[in-house]
């Protein structure tokens, strides 16, 4: 070979390089912009704990009596109706605008939710507040994962899948931490200026190129590949054949038919609706909602702030590592052992409460409702957050 050739190759190894690396940069950026959702939910639900002292206290920060714990329940479950009405919204605007346009649209509830917390005059506002959060908090969970996986290449896909969980850890742990510390005004200020940072910054970003081409728009979805792969054209040449080998009859959605059409499909759907079961029903949530007023009950060796705080610390570094669990022991494993060890955990907890109720409790044993609490949101972590997601269900 001349050394005309040889020169002409390393130009071309160097281009290729440059295009990898600038792709993953601009992958890791709309990735990371896109997961700031899922901070937004997990600031709505670590809102109530911190805040549930303030608003039964004798000058609560809204109305002018203190709000019963009837009331506080309510706020601290009622998002999840608006989350199961956002749900088939949602899935249609993703479909129809597309996935830029819908994960843009989610910050709107967000925002709204916070302003109606900001200028709430009695509790009406704060349920009307929490309904708004809802539906703002099923499109993450919606958008997120969808936006993610039609942008991503292959060796990143899995790896930012997980960035959801991580920021709604991010935006749990961040109401406590904040909730501690600032007022209740300054509370919702600081939660509101995430999902206008998102706004301001996601609308930069190209529409996902599987958009594109399953709407029959080739050029864009090229235009827009070149964008995520860093200007590889061969690259991008490579992930366009792969696009014309799958049928466009399976971006076309399933029926409700063919999801008992076999005994195959009728099992996984079983299966899928008792995972699905298992997660809501293992007390999470309930957890992350009140979990301030619960270490106060209990009577910690620590203040109930710190006790909470230290729960969605330990839950947060718990779920970056995760992953790495899952591969090495299996989801199965994992996800049975979890179970177990959640419910052990209650189990230890409630006979703790049983018995401080009876006022026979020796003080050293203090700490075991931060212990067993912990190791709750441990099991979660690390059993239930990725096999949540897990397919039993054929791809078409």
């Amino acid at each position: 070979r001349s050394p005309t050739a040889d020169g002409e190759m390393v130009d071309d190894d160097l281009k290729t390089a440059a295009c990898r690396r600038t792709a993953k940069i601009r992958q890791y950026v709309a990735a990371i912009l896109v997961s700031l959702l899922g901070f937004c939910l997990g600031t709505s639900l670590g809102w109530v704990s911190p805040m549930q002292p303030l608003l039964t206290s004798p000058h609560p920060p809204v109305g002018t009596q203190p709000m019963s714990e009837g009331t506080i329940a309510w706020l601290g479950s009622i998002n999840f109706i608006g989350s199961a009405i956002g749900t088939f919204f949602w899935g249609i605007a993703a479909d129809r605008m597309g996935r830029k346009t819908a994960a843009s649209l989610v910050a709107i509830p967000f925002i709204a939710s916070w302003t109606l917390i900001l200028a709430a005059q009695n509790t009406t506002w704060l349920i009307i507040a929490r309904i708004v959060a809802g539906i703002g908090n099923s499109g993450a969970t919606v958008n997120v994962p969808i936006f993610i996986s039609e942008i991503a290449q292959d060796d990143l896909r899995g790896f930012f899948g997980s960035f959801l969980i991580l920021f709604i850890n991010i935006g749990v742990l961040f109401s406590y931490v904040i909730g501690t510390y600032l007022k209740y005004n300054w509370l919702a200020i600081c939660c509101m200026t995430v999902p206008v940072i998102f706004v301001l910054t996601f609308i930069w970003l190209p529409e996902t190129p599987m958009f594109y081409w399953k709407n029959g728009q080739t050029n864009k979805a090229e235009q827009s590949l070149l964008w995520y792969r860093g200007g590889d054209e061969n690259e991008t040449e490579k992930v366009l054949s792969k696009y014309k080998t799958i049928s466009r009859n399976q971006y076309k959605k399933p029926s409700l038919k063919s999801l008992v059409a076999t005994t195959g499909t009728t099992k996984a759907l079983i299966i899928g609706i008792a995972l699905m079961t298992s997660v809501q029903g293992s007390g999470i949530f309930p957890i992350l909602n009140f979990a301030v007023s619960i270490f106060d009950m209990c009577g910690t060796s620590l203040t109930a702030y710190q006790s909470a705080i230290i729960m969605g610390t330990v839950q947060f570094i718990f779920t970056c590592f995760c992953s790495v669990l899952v591969d090495r022991l299996g989801r199965k494993v994992l996800l049975v052992g979890s179970l177990m060890t959640m419910t052990v955990s209650l189990l230890v907890l409630g006979s703790y409460l049983f018995f401080l109720a009876n006022q026979s409790m020796n003080p050293i044993l203090r700490g075991i409702p931060i212990v067993s609490l912990s190791l709750h949101v441990i099991a979660y972590a690390v059993g239930l957050v990725n096999n949540q997601k897990l397919r039993v269900l054929p791809s078409h």
